[in-house]
């Protein structure tokens, strides 16, 4: 059963994935977070994303890529639906006090990844991007 339906920035570079960490979690996850009521995908995700890295997003060049679903992290017995989107044009961003970590990680490092980005890091490579 999906628990968490979140609206998620995928940030490429390279063989690199932008991620971010919070509080004491261990794994790296997709920039966004959960869509609150009354809110769609684009709308929640330009409110994270300014939340959690001090970046304002234009809705309309946001790009639907994938709505991946796969285990919860860090909550694991549950489900996430993460709806993924693309932007072009983030070139600096600075972590906000709620996000302990910010990187772009080697997508072939999936011991430090949560579960359901790697899945659609499993997705990116059948589709060779």
């Amino acid at each position: 059963m999906i628990k968490y339906i979140c609206s998620n920035l995928v940030d490429i570079k390279g063989d690199k994935i932008l991620l971010v960490k919070v509080r004491d979690n261990e794994k790296y996850y997709l920039p966004g977070g959960k869509i609150e009521a009354g809110e769609d995908d684009k709308e929640s995700l330009v409110r994270e994303i300014q939340e959690e890295l001090s970046v304002e997003l234009d809705p309309v060049r946001l790009t639907y890529y994938d709505t991946i679903i796969g285990p919860a992290y860090p909550d694991i017995e549950n489900q996430v639906e993460l709806r993924c989107y693309m932007y072009d044009g983030i070139k600096e961003y600075q972590k906000s006090n709620e996000i302990t970590a910010v990187e772009y990680i080697e997508m072939n490092k999936s011991e430090l990844i949560a579960p359901a980005v790697n899945i659609l890091i499993e997705k990116l490579r059948e589709k060779g991007e």
